[in-house]
Order: C-alpha cells, then sequence, then structure tokens
C-alpha cells in the first residue's frame, strides 16, 4: 500500500529542512534598522554610543534615544542621570537593564528612553558625559567621555504653506419638501422602530457599562493628545475651515481642564470659566495668563470672525499642547474612560 500524498509532503519539508541545517545555509532575514542615527565615540577602554530612532520626527511623534557604553570588564562605568526633561524634551519612559557581559571580557551599559517634544522646532540634545574609573584603585582616577550635541527637527502637524485661508460662507436655509401622505405613515412607523432600537441600545449600553467598571482608565492628558491628533487629521485647516478648527481645539482643551482639575470648563463661556479659575486653587497661577490668552483668541476666531494668519494658527496649536504637557499628571486617573480616546 503506498504512502498517502500528505504524508509524502510533510515527509519531504522535513528532509529539506535537514539538509538546509547540515550545510548551514539559512533563509537571510530581511535587514531592520532600528535606528536612523547612531553615532561612536572611543576614549581608552570604553565605547560610547548615541542612537536615535529618528532624525526627524513631528509633534505628535515620540523619539527613543539609546546610550550605550561598552568598557572591560576592569573597569566601572558611571552613566549619567536625566531628569523630567532633557532640555525641550519630556521624558515619557526609560528603561536601564543590568550590565550585559559581552565577548572579549567586555561589558555593556544601556540607557533607553523615551522622548516627547512640547513644541515644533529644532530641538538640541545637549552632549552627555559618562565617567569611568579603573576598579580596585585606592584612589581611582576618573575620566570622562561625552556625545557631540545632536539636532533632531519636530515639524508640525500643520502644513507650513496654506496660502490665503478663506472660511466657506454659510448658505441660506433650504426649504424640505413636504412629505405625502403615504410617506407620512411610513414615517410613523419608522419612528415606532427606531425608538425600540433606541430602547434596546440604552439597555444594551447600560449593562455594558456595568460590565465594563474594571476596564482601565486613561489619563487626562492622553485622551487630549490623542483627540489633538484626530483634529489634525480632519485638515481642516487645508480645507478653510478655520473657525471648526479652533472649535475643536477649544474644546479639547476645554474637556482636559474639567478632567484633569475637575473644573467645568465645557459648558461654560470664557467669562464665567474665569471667573470660577479665579476663585479656585486648583490650577497654578503661573499658567492662568497662558490659559486666559489662549480662551480670548479662540473666541476672537469662533465668534469675532477673525482671520488668525497661519502662525498664528501654529502658535495656538503649540500653546494648547505646551499647556497640556505642563500641567499633566502621569499617574492613572479614573476620571476619563479608555474608551474616550
Amino acid at each position: 500500500m503506498g504512502v498517502p500524498l500528505h504524508k509524502r509532503a510533510v515527509c519531504f519539508c522535513v528532509l529539506a529542512a535537514a539538509l538546509i541545517s547540515c550545510t548551514g545555509e539559512r533563509p537571510k532575514e530581511a535587514a531592520t534598522t532600528e535606528f536612523e542615527l547612531a553615532k561612536e565615540y572611543k576614549r581608552g577602554p570604553v565605547t560610547l554610543r548615541l542612537k536615535l530612532s529618528r532624525k526627524a520626527i513631528t509633534i505628535a511623534d515620540r523619539l527613543t534615544l539609546l546610550l550605550e557604553a561598552d568598557a572591560s570588564e576592569d573597569y566601572e562605568v558611571a552613566l549619567p542621570k536625566f531628569g523630567d526633561k532633557l532640555q525641550q524634551f519630556g521624558i515619557v519612559d526609560y528603561t536601564s537593564p543590568p550590565p550585559k557581559l559581552l565577548g572579549g571580557g567586555l561589558v555593556r551599559r544601556q540607557r533607553r528612553y523615551v522622548l516627547e517634544p512640547f513644541l515644533s522646532g529644532d530641538y538640541a540634545i545637549p552632549p552627555m558625559q559618562i565617567t569611568f574609573w579603573k576598579k580596585g584603585d585606592a584612589e581611582p582616577k576618573k575620566h570622562e567621555l561625552a556625545t557631540a550635541e545632536v539636532t533632531v527637527e519636530v515639524a508640525s502637524l500643520l502644513p507650513e504653506k496654506q496660502g490665503e485661508l478663506t472660511l466657506r460662507e454659510i448658505g441660506g436655509p433650504v426649504e424640505l419638501p413636504r412629505p405625502r401622505r403615504a410617506w407620512l405613515y411610513g414615517a410613523v412607523g419608522g419612528a415606532v422602530v427606531v425608538v425600540g432600537g433606541l430602547a434596546a441600545l440604552a439597555l444594551w449600553l447600560r449593562r455594558r457599562r456595568r460590565g465594563a467598571a474594571a476596564v482601565p482608565r486613561l489619563a487626562a492628558h492622553e485622551v487630549a493628545y490623542a483627540r489633538l491628533a484626530r483634529l489634525v487629521a480632519e485638515q481642516l485647516v487645508e480645507a478653510g475651515e478655520v473657525k471648526r478648527f479652533y472649535i475643536g481645539l477649544s474644546d479639547i482643551l476645554r474637556h482636559y481642564i474639567e478632567h484633569r482639575f475637575g473644573l467645568h470648563a465645557p459648558e461654560r463661556t470664557t467669562e464665567e470659566f474665569l471667573d470660577e479659575l479665579r476663585g479656585s486653587d486648583a490650577l497654578d497661577a503661573r499658567f492662568r495668563p497662558l490659559l486666559e490668552a489662549f480662551l480670548r483668541h479662540c473666541d476672537l476666531v469662533k465668534f469675532a470672525e477673525h482671520r488668525p494668519a497661519t502662525a498664528e494658527i501654529q502658535e495656538t496649536f503649540d500653546t494648547c499642547k505646551a499647556f497640556i504637557e505642563a500641567t499633566r499628571l502621569d499617574e492613572k486617573t479614573v476620571e476619563v474612560a479608555a474608551d474616550a480616546a
């Protein structure tokens, strides 16, 4: 009795894999580069590398920075310590894995940082210095090795050249045709079906909320950043819908203030909100002039038909993100649901 066809195919695959392993030839994987920029510096027994995931990013992107030092195991190496910010960048996350023993008696030490820009423009990553000395010496002589300054371009999400921005005029009222009697009966029946469907949907949503009590919550700034990215993706400015862009931008910041500080900003006028803000200590007094200027500028565009220039639009967007970044709370909060983003 012959061997079934599918079993022959399996045997052939196994045999082919064995032959490949015996000859030492393996399929080549596509080369991938994690870092676009890498610089190396040497002094004595130490090699220092600075790597960046991107040379240029947008204001909505994050940048990975890797600092790597290889030194003889006879030497001790101290990597630099960073605070909450690295010049204009904010440090979103960092990892410091334990030293790794390489071949030839070398030890590798690493620091990996995830950086986030505040505003658009050219960012300078300053020289980062390490210190190393030989182990076992009673009074070790310490040596220093530093990287060179690196510039990263942070581009805006808004277009640089938009020409003359124009707002579309609002058209006049359009008279709707009156429905015929037969259509009226159909409309009533349809309304009954819609009401029943809405009732069923409301019941389902209520049960879903009860079951989602343990869903992780996002911090207010995380939701705000997600909404900012969606607003820019709508390309309202490019379409000349500057007023709608400002309405969305103001709404995002107002909701962030409500979720972050518990101040009722979205449903109030600017004057009402500012009056409440003056009588509250929830927001640091340093940020109040910035916030007031932002809200009043948005009101000029929304209600006074002010047509901002391209530079004003960019500055307003950057001010919104800078305010969120300066007042963010890194700990997870329970005020904003994860599905709000």
